[in-house]
């Protein structure tokens, strides 16, 4: 990554942990990236002050600064602690993209294996549908699973469609899904898409709507309850 856009990030809030540590290196090691630096911090810290101000007026009595040798022994001390906090804020951030790796596999077909192949074109599109999703196909799956639930409006068929979608990646709309619809059988789909929903929206790092779904399953008696409860505490 360029020195530059390790600034930006840095001063943005929208730096990664691996950057940070980039950035940490190099104001260690490079004197030339570390005067830049300590130049950016001036300026964040003058438009700190003047936060109230318009931007225009900002930035005009910025450039009319006379150029002036900066104190770099005072803003390395302040360039110094915010790297310190930055890196334990970063540190304590739990990763959501491996705790959903970890977790996340898509619900086992438990419906095909109990329909009778009787030759009927229903039976056969049901095969067909969960054929392509205990293959992987998830794409082709959520197709047909749409397809099954608009001709008769069975919830495993809406299930296994919105789980299908998380599968193949397309998160938000799988969450859409899932928390608009009115399931017929709530016993048996309400508790399982909390988990999944949970999921989903630690995915998207969007930990308090997580935490929101997945503490509704640990207090159930599911199955699922005792992962819930211990994904909930690694997002603590």
């Amino acid at each position: 990554m360029h020195k530059e856009e390790l600034i930006e990030q840095y001063f943005s809030g929208h730096i990664s942990e691996e950057a940070f540590l980039q950035l940490k290196t190099l104001l260690e090691e490079d004197d030339a990236f570390k005067k830049e630096f300590y130049s950016q911090l001036e300026i964040q810290k003058a438009i700190a002050q003047e936060k109230q101000a318009p931007l225009k007026e900002r930035l005009k009595k910025l450039d009319q600064k006379p150029i002036r040798k900066i104190n770099w022994y005072r803003y390395a001390a302040a360039a110094a602690i915010l790297i310190a906090i930055g890196f334990i804020f970063y540190r304590s951030q739990p990763n959501f993209e491996k705790l959903y790796a970890a977790n996340f596999e898509a619900y086992p077909n438990v419906i095909a294996p109990t329909v009778r192949d009787n030759g009927g074109s229903e039976e056969d599109e049901i095969a067909t549908a969960f054929s392509y999703y205990d293959n992987r196909r998830y794409a082709d799956a959520a197709s047909a699973f749409e397809k099954l639930y608009k001709a008769k409006s069975k919830d495993y068929a809406f299930f296994y469609y919105s789980i299908s979608l998380m599968a193949m990646g397309d998160t938000q709309k799988s969450i859409t899904a899932l928390e608009n619809h009115d399931w017929t059988e709530p016993g048996n789909y309400q508790t399982i898409s909390h988990w999944y929903l949970g999921l989903a929206y630690l995915k998207l790092q969007n930990k308090e709507k997580a935490k929101a779904h997945l503490e509704k399953v640990a207090h159930t008696s599911d199955p699922l309850a005792k992962k819930a409860t211990e994904l909930l505490k690694k997002l603590e």
